[in-house]
């Protein structure tokens, strides 16, 4: 899984934080970038990740609503996949990453691994 560029990032963001699909316009408004990026930079990279699967298109109109296939968090458990699948030693790396978690988190990744395991997977 490829991670997004910059701008796609910033998009997607948008999108999630919407919480609903968006005109491109729209999206457009909710980025904070300087300097702001073109409609048309804007509209080609919403096609892009339309494109890719990332946003679902739907016509509003004359114009087009995207919105988001997946949420934030399937994104970022592809991200550390793949970046598990590059490392030699799963086990290490993710002793490495769990050392620096906060208490709080660890906690909380003991009770989703407990109810894993006892087949109550929550989310």
């Amino acid at each position: 899984m490829p991670q997004f560029g910059d701008l796609e990032a910033a998009i997607m963001d948008a999108v999630w934080e919407a919480g609903g699909p968006l005109r491109v316009r729209e999206v457009l408004e909710r980025l904070e970038r300087d300097p702001e990026p073109a409609y048309n930079t804007v509209h080609t990279v919403t096609e892009n990740l339309y494109r890719k699967g990332w946003l679902s298109k739907e016509r509003d109109g004359r114009a087009f609503r995207y919105g988001a296939t997946a949420g934030r968090e399937t994104y970022v458990a592809g991200l550390v996949g793949e970046a598990l699948a590059g490392s030699r030693n799963r086990v290490a790396a993710l002793a490495a990453f769990i050392e620096d978690m906060e208490p709080g988190e660890a906690e909380e990744l003991r009770r989703l691994l407990g109810a894993a395991r006892d087949g109550k997977g929550e989310r």
